[in-house]
């Protein structure tokens, strides 16, 4: 039951859910509340299965604003069971363990921070004289977590394109084979616009398609799934040769649809022929493409790479 300091202090727009019987997190509305405190009271933290890839790099970079600064912004928190009512998957945040609906009211969830947070931890476990405190409070409106996580984001822009497919397969319940094959491709270091071409053949898969499916919208171009098996055949084609580091930019795949598009009535030929193509292309040869470079007032680099293959594919074709 809702307290009376809570409905005195004017908060019920807070993400809070009033149905919710933890009154201890109820008398932290409209407060800073520290790590310290909520560890006092037997609380743990959890993050979403389903957020953003952990990026070392950044965590790096937030342990040296930690250390020279400290936490300047609260980080963001829900109860475990608000993220668990709207399905989303819920993981102790150090372990990985899932949490149920069981322990659910034992944690709260970041929203965001999540690499602030981890930077936290490390520097707990690596600096003696790191002394620094975490904070946190509950959003100041009751909306969903999903459209908390597009709000943030979208005004903050910390998170890459391929940043938002990964939200979007969190929050939706719709099975989306090309959702899940895009992020896939993106978790190992793909841009959202490569892994696009190689799934789609296509340049239709953009930032704002993958933002507004985190709000439910879902674009056309994210059902469309009959290319993936063939693409992915011609991306392991291209692996026999090609480093990965090449293959994750735009250059290969945009020149692989130039030449889809001369194959317009017969899609399984051009599947089949180019498979081969690129299979057989030698080590010694790939390595020479991929270390072309653009000239100073000449050709760029990716006009320099489609000339190059361009020579091989008529080669390949007489």
């Amino acid at each position: 039951m809702v307290s009376k300091n809570f409905e005195n202090n004017k908060v019920a727009n807070n993400a809070t859910s009033v149905n919710n019987s933890n009154e201890v997190l109820l008398n932290y509305i409209g407060r800073i509340i520290t790590l310290a405190m909520l560890q006092e009271k037997g609380f743990k933290i959890a993050r979403l299965a389903g957020n953003r890839t952990f990026d070392e790099k950044i965590v790096k970079a937030k342990k040296k604003s930690l250390k020279a600064t400290g936490l300047l912004v609260p980080a963001i928190i829900v109860e475990a069971d608000k993220a668990i009512e709207e399905g989303l998957e819920v993981v102790d945040f150090e372990t990985g363990e899932q949490v149920t609906e069981e322990n659910a009211r034992y944690y709260v969830v970041l929203v965001d921070a999540n690499h602030r947070y981890k930077a936290h931890l490390q520097l707990l476990n690596e600096d003696r004289n790191y002394d620094g405190e975490f904070s946190f409070m509950f959003p100041l409106k009751d909306i969903s977590i999903a459209k908390m996580l597009s709000e943030i984001n979208i005004a903050t822009n910390p998170w890459k394109a391929a940043d938002y497919g990964k939200g979007a397969a969190m929050i939706l319940t719709d099975e989306l084979p090309l959702l899940n094959a895009l992020n896939k491709l993106t978790g190992n270091g793909y841009s959202i616009e490569s892994a696009a071409m190689w799934l789609t053949s296509k340049k239709k898969i953009t930032k704002s398609i993958l933002v507004n499916a985190m709000n439910g919208i879902i674009s056309d171009y994210l059902k469309d799934d009959k290319y993936i098996e063939r693409g992915l055949k011609l991306l392991e084609a291209a692996r026999k040769s090609f480093s990965e580091d090449f293959l994750k930019k735009r250059t290969m795949p945009d020149w692989i649809i130039s030449k889809s598009n001369e194959y317009e009535d017969s899609k399984n030929a051009f599947i089949k022929k180019m498979s081969n193509f690129l299979s057989q292309i030698d080590r010694e040869t790939a390595d020479k493409i991929e270390k072309s470079k653009g000239e100073r007032g000449g050709d760029s680099k990716e006009t320099i790479v489609n000339r190059k293959l361009n020579e091989l594919w008529e080669k390949f074709g007489n």
